[in-house]
């Protein structure tokens, strides 16, 4: 695979194969715009019908050509593309976009043209783009090589490259951030089917790239998904964000899994889990990632997530109050000091409290705007500053413009600006704030929302830094798998727990019992009440089958339970093969969770927690990691549900043991891993959590195989 990806963005020459002299249509367009924009390499269009093509000679044939060209352009019919492909490889191009779609997107015999085409590509080591894309943009080097009404306008260079599976969509990105100002591109690239240079092909090249800051991407999905984290590894590295938007996540495209793990999972939920482990600010709209890219490119990153706001409408301050801390944010605590000082010129009508309202007295004392915010920074538990300016226009505005950089040049800590006026009526003031890099927005829920991201990125620099010594323990029991090897399809509790407590998580006392009088002779060695299950691999949900008996007392209704138990296993599935009835110690005082594994064909093995019942099945209240996870990212997962503070100890309860729980999500994990060839999925639910200082017990587990 080709790395050499500079080549591709500033080639020294291009052909474009298939140029027609037609310069609307989408086979003319490129040389047009190419031709438009002053590119500077040599141009070479391709056609046999022609002499020239807009006043540029046109070669017969690509075998033609007095050089190789760094980039070929492919613009024929997909039945046509194999040949004009091969005639690439065997002139030595390095670069080829095939513009040309009737490929996998129309199933069937497309997907066998794209196959031959893939096949072409690394017989000849051809970095393909394509097919089915609209070309890329290098607007530093006027490099305009596509074709849509994107490409007509011209862009003033910037810092943030992006890359695109649509082309439709990551050109309108482009587009809409120059109309928008404040986020210059530099490079822009779709992908389209992606046989060759890949996504996270470009998002590495874009770490590499000396003059790219920020990094954008649109993505439907990646073949190798796990390179998500070596990715985002190098991007936290290099300070350089990147900001992706994933599309196509409805559960309805799904398949349906038998275990909760796998229910729960679902491809979009492993993306976020790369997403929060490597921080990948996720973008859920074009004017997210515009208004999240002007705020990255102030390069001020918050050192917390305690935000003040200054206001001088009192709504204003509420709205945008509750936008930052839905996302993570808190309204900082002023310091007496900082109260002391406000008091000193705030008006009594306003409010010294956060957010500040200093009310419409700016219109007759502008000073106001340069003490508020001076007191505020001066603050050392304010991490960043939002202001909220209403619709200041005209020369005031200037003025407030002007007080506001005036503090901005002398700290470090972020201040962000809501102002609604139109751009018509305070150009003055927003290009000064433009020049001095200060974000702002024209609503206060945009303003809040920016903020959050950058809190959110610069909490993952921290935690990135904080953690970058930790190691995840890799565990390798070989009597785990033996324990699995030749076995298909489900793995029942007694089975499965053998293998959990091979890497050293806690299972409950137990025994399997073939018989009426084993099952009596086990309760009585446990002591009761006890616990009493069906075990058979074909019966995955017991509790549905009345395939369990809890809190069975005396040995009396232990044998009615064995027989019970027995006849309605028989009674749910008749022909299912039954190892018998588990007898097992009845764990009480204990908070229900749910852990596992699921085993993604993309992603690889990844663990889950949540709490247990309704909040998981239903709320889908729950944390994903992929594997393998340390110590401090088995807490963060058990921190970021929202209901954490069951187990935390809410309402007087007695905090559960977190320390074990995060152990044993960190021993899950390494099982994960060592078993990553053997095991789709596995559940234990419910794993019971005991108060502090009492360790976890897993109460039931199923490990589905893979197949």
């Amino acid at each position: 695979m080709r790395t050499d990806i500079e080549r591709f963005f500033s080639p020294k020459s291009i052909a474009i194969i298939g140029a027609s002299q037609d310069l609307v249509t989408i086979s003319g367009q490129p040389l047009k715009h190419l031709l438009s924009h002053g590119y500077k390499g040599k141009l070479y269009p391709v056609n046999p019908k022609y002499q020239d093509v807009a006043g540029v000679k046109c070669w017969p044939s690509l075998e033609s050509l007095p050089e190789a060209p760094e980039l070929a352009l492919i613009l024929v019919n997909a039945s046509r593309v194999p040949d004009m492909l091969t005639s690439c490889g065997k002139k030595g191009v390095p670069y080829v976009i095939i513009f040309s779609s009737g490929f996998s997107e129309m199933g069937g015999a497309g997907v066998t043209a794209q196959q031959k085409l893939a096949e072409i590509a690394r017989e000849y080591d051809i970095g393909v783009i394509g097919p089915n894309c609209q070309g890329m943009i290098n607007a530093a080097d006027g490099v305009f090589a596509g074709f849509g009404s994107v490409f007509g306008s011209d862009y003033k260079p910037g810092s943030v490259s992006m890359v695109s599976q649509s082309g439709g969509f990551g050109f309108s990105v482009m587009n809409l951030s120059s109309l928008d100002g404040g986020l210059p591109f530099r490079q822009m690239v779709t992908t389209g089917n992606e046989i060759g240079v890949s996504t996270l092909d470009f998002m590495d090249y874009f770490i590499r790239d000396p003059q790219t800051d920020i990094i954008g991407t649109y993505i439907e999905g990646v073949k190798d998904a796990r390179r998500i984290l070596d990715t985002g590894d190098k991007a936290l590295a290099a300070g350089k964000p990147i900001l992706m938007w994933k599309v196509g996540n409805t559960e309805q495209g799904q398949k349906a899994a038998a275990s909760h793990t796998a229910n729960l999972g679902g491809a979009m939920a492993l993306y976020k889990a790369a997403f929060k482990q490597k921080g990948i600010i996720q973008v859920e709209d074009i004017q997210d990632l515009v208004d999240y890219g002007r705020a990255l490119r102030s390069n001020k990153l918050p050192k917390g997530n305690r935000l003040a706001i200054i206001t001088i409408s009192g709504g204003a301050g509420i709205l945008m109050t509750d936008e930052i801390v839905a996302r993570g944010m808190q309204m900082a605590q002023l310091s007496a000091t900082t109260v002391a000082k406000l008091k000193e010129f705030v008006p009594s009508f306003g409010s010294v409290g956060n957010p500040v309202d200093v009310t419409a007295a700016i219109f007759n004392d502008l000073t106001l705007i340069n003490r508020t915010l001076q007191a505020i920074n001066d603050d050392p538990g304010v991490d960043c500053i939002a202001m909220i300016n209403a619709s200041l226009q005209g020369e005031i505005a200037q003025k407030v413009a002007a007080e506001i950089i005036a503090v901005a040049a002398k700290t470090d800590k972020p201040i962000f600006i809501s102002w609604s006026a139109r751009d018509a009526v305070a150009p003055e003031a927003y290009g000064a704030l433009d020049a001095a890099r200060i974000p702002h927005y024209k609503s206060p829920v945009r303003c809040g929302r920016a903020l959050a991201a950058v809190s959110w990125y610069a909490e993952a620099r921290r935690r990135n830094a904080a953690q970058k010594n930790d190691k995840a323990p890799v565990i390798s029991r070989p009597a785990a798998q033996a324990m699995l090897k030749g076995k298909t399809g489900d793995v029942a509790e007694y089975a499965a727990k053998q293998v959990l407590a091979e890497y050293g998580i806690a299972v409950t006392k137990e025994e399997l019992a073939k018989t009426r009088d084993a099952a009596v002779a086990a309760a009585q060695k446990i002591g009761f009440p006890v616990a009493m299950k069906v075990q058979s691999s074909d019966i995955s949900h017991k509790t549905e089958a009345k395939a369990v008996k809890l809190g069975v007392a005396n040995a009396a209704d232990v044998a009615a339970a064995f027989d019970d138990i027995l006849k309605n296993a028989k009674a749910w599935k008749a022909d299912a093969s039954i190892d018998g009835v588990l007898v097992q110690e009845m764990v009480g005082d204990g908070t229900e969770v749910i852990i596992g594994i699921t085993n993604d064909a993309l992603f690889g093995p990844a663990v889950m927690f949540g709490l247990g019942g309704i909040f998981a099945e239903v709320l889908k209240d729950v944390s994903f990691r992929l594997a393998p996870i340390t110590l401090a990212m088995a807490r963060e997962m058990i921190e970021e549900i929202k209901g954490y503070p069951v187990l935390a100890g809410a309402r007087g309860k007695a905090p559960a043991d977190v320390d074990a729980l995060a152990d044993t999500l960190v021993k899950l994990s390494a099982l994960a891993v060592d078993l990553k060839d053997q095991v789709a999925e596995l559940d234990i639910n419910p794993l019971l959590v005991m108060p502090r200082g009492l360790g976890v017990k897993a109460a039931d587990a199923l490990i589905r195989m893979k197949s």
